[in-house]
């Protein structure tokens, strides 16, 4: 599983870069209306250790290559190259967590938006105390209402959500058939709600040390080694 997430975050690296190469970067916090649903399932730790993983390969790779053109010439520079390795390697671990959230953000978006546009046709308190709990989720940044495409239109009927989320439901390990009875659908909502809440913990903790990883640390090697390297 490890190299699997590796392998989803460098692709995700790869395609920020073209993105940045392209000054397309905007589009980095669009509404998401694909995601792989693989990715929405994994541990934390799982996470982590494959972002660490990833920084560690970048930091190493650029350390050796500057070591073998001024290692025997220059400490100072090596001493830089070290400085910048980490501050770059922190940046690449940030990036890998983002594949993450990113993917993170379009699951929940789409799955709220889909139990809010249920839970709207339905009457009755429990569905009213649903809707609440859909519209508390939406308070979190960068949860937006999207639908998925199967159901973007401007009024979307009941019977076709309920095809689509019982066609669907593996995304969210749900394990039941879910008919167009009040019973079967209420105990879909109030499962959807908790499994949400705990994919939106993870993805909440994902986002602050993606945050802290990518935005403080970074600046002070980059700085220290930029400043060694002008030195010398």
């Amino acid at each position: 599983m490890i190299v699997y997430i590796v392998k989803e975050m460098l692709r995700h690296l790869i395609l920020r870069l073209i993105l940045s190469a392209t000054f397309v970067v905007l589009r980095q916090r669009k509404p998401v209306t694909e995601y792989n649903a693989r990715l929405t399932k994994l541990k934390e730790r799982d996470v982590l250790v494959s972002a660490a993983l990833l920084g560690i390969f970048f930091s190493a790779i650029t350390i050796a290559f500057v070591a073998s053109i001024k290692g025997g010439t220059n400490e100072l520079v090596v001493a830089a190259g070290v400085l910048l390795s980490i501050g770059l390697s922190q940046q690449i671990m940030s990036i890998g967590i983002d594949a993450i959230t990113t993917n993170s953000n379009g699951f929940i978006s789409s799955w709220n938006s889909v139990l809010y546009s249920l839970a709207k046709q339905r009457a009755g308190h429990e569905w009213r105390f649903i809707e609440n709990e859909v519209n508390q989720i939406f308070i979190y940044p960068h949860i937006v209402y999207v639908m998925p495409p199967e159901l973007d239109e401007l009024k979307v009927s009941s019977t076709k959500i309920i095809k689509y989320i019982d066609e669907q439901k593996s995304e969210i390990d749900y394990p039941q058939k879910i008919y167009d009875e009040e019973p079967s659908l209420l105990s879909f909502g109030q499962y959807t709600i908790e499994y949400l809440k705990d994919r939106l913990h993870i993805y909440d903790r994902l986002s602050n040390i993606q945050q802290r990883t990518g935005n403080v640390n970074p600046v002070v090697f980059v700085s220290l080694g930029t400043l060694i390297w002008l030195l010398s």
